[in-house]
């Protein structure tokens, strides 16, 4: 299975490129105002190094959150219309699932500042995505739940969830931008 996962939801922007049992991979550009720019020339990179063009690629992975507002729809955007001119099969996920992933009992924790966090919590395979203050971390449901702290994308865990989800056969016709709560300009309306 060839596949492209981008991740463009944190400072950091990721693209992993999966080809022929070797793995391919760019994380860096922390400037989030140039992940737009950056996305389609490392991944033509990465295809490049692979030695695969685009209309290879079998599977396409996007996470869709949560994460800065704009970095969210720059890399769900990419990763419908590259689905959509390829006919390649689509695959949706978050980031705090990756930092879940293998693992029960536990909360993974995104620092929003100020005492804030995104969080997933898994109990007993169930998974809940909560927005938090830090006194909320005491409340006697959590407590006691493995806590991971979430800062950057990591390949391997991003690999190991769309693989998972395309042996599920949990695809997607389109991936959906997804906020945990709503923006500033919603909460307005």
């Amino acid at each position: 299975m060839n596949f492209l996962i981008i991740d463009a939801t944190q400072s950091e922007l990721m693209i992993v490129v999966g080809c022929g049992g070797k793995r391919y991979e760019y994380s860096g550009n922390t400037n989030m105002r140039r992940h737009e720019s950056m996305i389609l020339c490392q991944t033509d990179e990465l295809l490049k190094k692979a030695g695969i063009g685009i209309t290879d690629i079998d599977v396409l992975g996007a996470v869709t959150g949560p994460g800065s507002f704009t970095g969210i729809r720059i890399g769900v955007t990419a990763v419908n219309a590259l689905a959509r001119a390829t006919g390649a099969k689509l695959v949706a996920f978050s980031g705090l699932e990756c930092a879940l992933y293998g693992m029960d009992d536990a909360i993974a924790l995104m620092d929003c500042k100020h005492g804030n966090y995104y969080a997933l919590a898994r109990v007993h395979g169930a998974d809940e995505y909560l927005a938090l203050n830090a006194g909320d971390l005491s409340d006697p449901r959590l407590a006691p739940l493995k806590k991971v702290y979430y800062t950057s994308p990591d390949p391997d865990f991003a690999v190991k969830v769309l693989r998972q989800k395309v042996s599920e056969g949990d695809f997607k016709t389109l991936a959906a931008p997804f906020y945990i709560k709503k923006s500033s300009a919603e909460n307005e309306k």
